[in-house]
């Protein structure tokens, strides 16, 4: 027998803008030209068909402040780039790499590289990452995933991608699939679902493909892992009290974290799961609330804009992300948890569902810009924006480990 969690229909949160806007201390800051990174990676030794070289020249151009080439430099040009010299070898199941990364204006070696592994794909994640790391202040993210669902006229799909848009797999179809989330570890994947008339919590185990499943009535909003990734956050309730539970996997025992009428929705928990952001709505409109989980304190975070909604914590620690809205203008507030300051982002596109990287330096979002829609990745120092899965179909993005 399952056993049954009673989750009713999750109201969205929809009110009218308010002209009060309580903007102290924020700071509106705009896009800015920015001068990329250049390193040139020419076909490997021992790579007649350039895969490797072609792998990784998409990878490091992925993370957008880097600019890759083909093309080695010109000889007697002394320009401030990178130049990437080296050597693969396919033997049997071994990959293997070795390099050297030169500065092209000093004329002189950097650093000396060897990776080895099972796969083409991981020996080039690998070896990104470490160059990003080593010509610029952020951590790569090549060796991590994403989940998403691709909504379609006959009902969804869940999928997971490799950062370098390799390796796409479907891993669930249903009538209606919503809020997938990765563990911290990146090992498991919980989202809800609609299937046979019934709606369930469902958390899927990547490594052996284990799903267990636990019976819901209706709707609630995206679940939240803890770090032990042995409970989950929840937002469960009725009519006009939704409220947020712990959720025990182990015992399938509901801890109440917040109580009373109104609107109570679990956006994102600290890395240390000492902090809960949510959305609530005891002010008359959705504002964003920090809920201390040992002391159950809150503290109210928003005052600009007529809606606040969608709060993440960076994976830094440093910042809060959430999105606000009013009228037709929408923007990302970042606000720094240790100052209280915030900077606010306007942008030329509609945004829900953002999500940080790993390394904390990214976000992916749902966007719509002028001409289309789709997943946009965004460079969060640079603030450079690609489109990275430009098809308007794709919701609820979430950015997870490699493992």
């Amino acid at each position: 027998m399952r056993p049954k969690l009673l989750i009713f229909l999750f109201i969205l949160l929809i009110y009218t803008p308010s002209a009060l806007a309580q903007t102290e201390g924020t700071i509106t800051v705009t896009p800015q030209s920015y001068s990329k990174i250049i390193i040139r990676v020419p076909s490997f030794e021992g790579d007649p068909k350039d895969e490797a070289g072609e792998l990784l020249r998409n990878l490091l151009n992925y993370h957008l402040f880097c600019l890759a080439l083909k093309e080695p430099p010109l000889p007697g040009f002394k320009n401030k780039e990178f130049y990437l010299k080296g050597k693969i070898n396919f033997s049997g199941h071994i990959i293997t790499f070795s390099g050297e990364l030169w500065d092209v204006y000093e004329n002189k070696p950097l650093k000396r590289y060897s990776a080895e592994g099972s796969s083409l794909e991981r020996v080039i994640y690998t070896l990104s990452d470490q160059i990003i790391q080593d010509i610029s202040p952020y951590r790569g993210v090549s060796s991590t995933r994403l989940a998403f669902v691709k909504r379609t006229s006959t009902g969804d799909n869940l999928y997971l991608l490799d950062f370098s848009k390799r390796n796409l797999r479907k891993i669930r179809s249903a009538p209606l699939i919503l809020f997938p989330k990765f563990s911290a570890s990146g090992k498991k994947l919980a989202y809800l679902l609609y299937e046979g008339g019934t709606y369930f919590l469902e958390i899927y185990v990547l490594n052996t493909q284990e799903r267990q499943r636990f019976e819901i009535n209706g709707l609630s909003s995206a679940p939240l892992w803890m770090p032990d990734e042995r409970s989950l956050i929840l937002t469960l309730g009725k009519n006009e009290n939704i409220n947020i539970y712990l959720f025990s996997l182990e015992t399938q025992k509901l801890t109440p974290l917040t109580s009373g009428r109104g609107v109570h929705q679990a956006g994102s928990l600290s890395l240390d799961g000492k902090l809960l952001a949510y959305v609530g709505d005891s002010s008359g409109r959705p504002q964003i609330y920090l809920l201390n989980l040992e002391t159950l304190k809150n503290q109210r975070i928003s005052f600009e804009g007529g809606h606040n909604t969608s709060p993440r914590f960076s994976p830094k620690g440093n910042q809060l992300l959430y999105v606000s809205s009013s009228g037709g203008d929408r923007a990302l507030i970042f606000y720094n948890l240790k100052t209280g300051q915030k900077r606010r982002l306007s942008l030329p596109y509609s945004l829900t569902d953002p999500s940080f990287s790993p390394s904390g330096d990214y976000i992916i979002f749902k966007g719509k810009g002028k001409k289309e829609g789709g997943l946009y990745l965004m460079h969060l120092d640079s603030l450079l924006i690609y489109p990275y899965l430009p098809f308007s179909n794709l919701n609820y993005p979430d950015w997870g480990k490699l493992f």
